[in-house]
């Protein structure tokens, strides 16, 4: 799958003319690309060719894209109703036990806080994924800083940052400053990908 990562603007009159249609078929007189929000079950259902869809990163979130043919006179209202879409699939994740960056840098900041902890997910499968992505990113900053990686997984263990300290035999100031610097590594290497 040629699953493509693309930084979008949201310029109204962006022309998606380059791009394929989610099913490969060619535009008719009069029609245009407009993106559209998939997930894989949509993916699966209508048969979609994974070749033509693109993930976007929109602010710090990422949306699965396919491109799909309206009549130009419809593209405005198309690409109002995507932007419509992706804000709601975006906030449908906002919970109590989401945590937004700026909570995760106060907790950061936090003696007793133990830096950053999962989003609760109701979809199992999104829930397995998220848990995946995490054990790949920790391993990634393993291989970097080893210490840095062992500071993640006790940070998963659900560790306070004392207790990260003590376990690691680290002085409070540079302990902390470990523990900030592991989690900007995470984060750096995250959006990365």
């Amino acid at each position: 799958m040629k699953n493509q990562n693309v930084s979008q603007s949201t310029n109204n009159n962006h022309n998606y003319d380059n791009r394929r249609s989610y099913n490969n078929l060619p535009l008719h007189k009069g029609e245009c690309l407009v993106p559209i929000r998939v997930d894989w079950e949509m993916v699966k259902h209508f048969n979609m060719c994974r070749d033509n869809l693109e993930t976007w990163h929109i602010g710090p979130n990422k949306v699965l894209v396919a491109f799909a043919p309206v009549a130009i006179e419809s593209k405005a209202a198309a690409i109002k109703t995507f932007y419509r879409d992706v804000r709601e699939y975006f906030a449908s994740f906002h919970t109590d036990d989401t945590l937004s960056l700026d909570r995760f840098l106060e907790e950061a900041e936090s003696e007793e806080s133990k830096g950053f902890e999962l989003a609760s997910s109701e979809n199992l499968e999104e829930n397995v994924m998220l848990r995946i992505i995490i054990r790949d990113l920790i391993k990634q900053v393993r291989n970097i800083n080893p210490k840095y990686g062992r500071i993640l997984d006790l940070i998963c263990k659900d560790f306070t940052k004392g207790e990260i300290l003590a376990e690691l035999n680290l002085c409070k100031s540079q302990g902390y400053a470990d523990i900030k610097a592991a989690q900007t590594l995470a984060r750096k290497l995250y959006f990365e990908n």
